[in-house]
């Protein structure tokens, strides 16, 4: 028995998921099942390839369905990624957000559709979107980091990475996300933490874009997601900049992998500071529950823990999942239903506990 294709599998999980959460189903809409048929188009049984699939939660839009792709997983080439996250962003755009959001999209990945820059050795590109109950929230394409992108910034992007590096000088560009919402576009900075980093030491840098007093909230609710963390491994997390509004937004993403000492069980911990916040924690449920496959305790595992604030916004949580369909499908997934059976219970009880269980 051949292995299920990888967009199979991901169109399978998000059609449930839609069901569960009262949006459109991302596999019935042309530009988004062709999107995923392109970009995942291997099989299960190939290997490894990376967090090419990432269903995503974030407290700020909690009814939505989002997902984000690398198109290819491992195997692609850097250029390739980029074409089919552009083209694949670009269709979404069109087809929800008409022409005009799609000429300020060309407008804005103009060098990376023309190949002005390089990609050689590069990250390439990945894609992501979210859908509400109202259809597409949101597009992006993310491109990695190569020489002279600076040159193709906004001059607001380039005064940002200015203040930024001139008060935390381990930051390092790693990659610029150009963003398509329904009303509005814009284009943020994400930074690699070149140096152990602790969360005191991110104090100057939110000073300097007017977020000081949501320090004490982001530290807190970081080292408590984290065990009691308070630094951060180099090259573990990216911090990310945007304009929202007139105000900036920092958002802290933590590659949960890149820690020595991660929280074996997530979730139940990322349930407990929500517990002031009765909305977030039904709608976190619900999009626990709406992507976790029958038969199995939860949807998978955590690999990125994002934090996120404003000025007028305290510290909120959005998280990256891998789902347990890919991760169980690159352990040489069983080819019968009776072995398939067997071995989700297996992997159930060894790193799934039921995260139900902690209510």
């Amino acid at each position: 028995m051949n292995s299920p294709r990888a967009s199979t599998v991901a169109k399978s999980l998000l059609s449930r998921a839609s069901r569960h959460l009262l949006t459109p189903d991302p596999s019935e809409l042309p530009e988004m099942s062709t999107a995923l048929d392109r970009s995942l188009d291997w099989s299960m049984g190939q290997g490894r390839h990376g967090d090419a699939f990432e269903p995503t939660y974030s407290e700020t839009r909690g009814s939505a369905l989002g997902f984000q792709v690398e198109p290819g997983g491992e195997q692609a080439s850097a250029s390739d990624k980029t074409e089919l996250s552009t083209e694949a962003t670009r269709a979404v755009i069109a087809a929800d957000m008409g022409r005009e959001a799609a000429r300020w999209f060309d407008a804005r990945t103009e060098p990376f559709r023309t190949r002005q820059l390089s990609w050689a050795g590069g990250f390439g590109a990945n894609f992501s979107t979210a859908l509400d109950g109202n259809g597409v929230v949101e597009a992006s394409a993310t491109y990695g980091w190569t020489p002279g992108m600076t040159g193709q910034f906004p001059d607001t992007i380039v005064q940002m990475v200015r203040i930024a590096q001139q008060a935390l000088p381990a930051l390092e560009p790693f990659y610029t996300t150009i963003r398509c919402g329904r009303s509005a576009g814009g284009q943020q900075i994400t930074f690699e933490l070149t140096q152990d980093t602790s969360f005191a030491d991110l104090a100057p840098l939110m000073e300097a874009f007017g977020l000081s007093h949501r320090h004490a909230g982001l530290t807190t609710l970081g080292a408590f997601s984290l065990g009691a963390r308070y630094t951060l491994p180099a090259r573990s997390t990216t911090l990310t900049l945007l304009r929202s509004g007139p105000q900036i937004e920092l958002r802290l993403d933590i590659n949960l992998d890149a820690l020595p000492d991660a929280p074996q069980v997530l979730l139940p911990l990322l349930r407990l500071p929500m517990a002031e916040r009765p909305g977030a924690l039904a709608s976190f449920d619900r999009w626990l529950t709406a992507l976790t496959p029958e038969g199995y305790g939860g949807p998978g595992s955590v690999n990125v823990l994002s934090i996120r604030v404003r000025s007028d916004m305290p510290a909120r949580i959005a998280v990256y999942l891998r789902p347990v369909s890919f991760d169980e499908g690159e352990r040489e997934a069983p080819q019968t239903p009776e072995m398939h059976a067997a071995a989700a219970g297996e992997f159930r009880a060894a790193d799934m506990p039921d995260w139900r269980a902690y209510r």
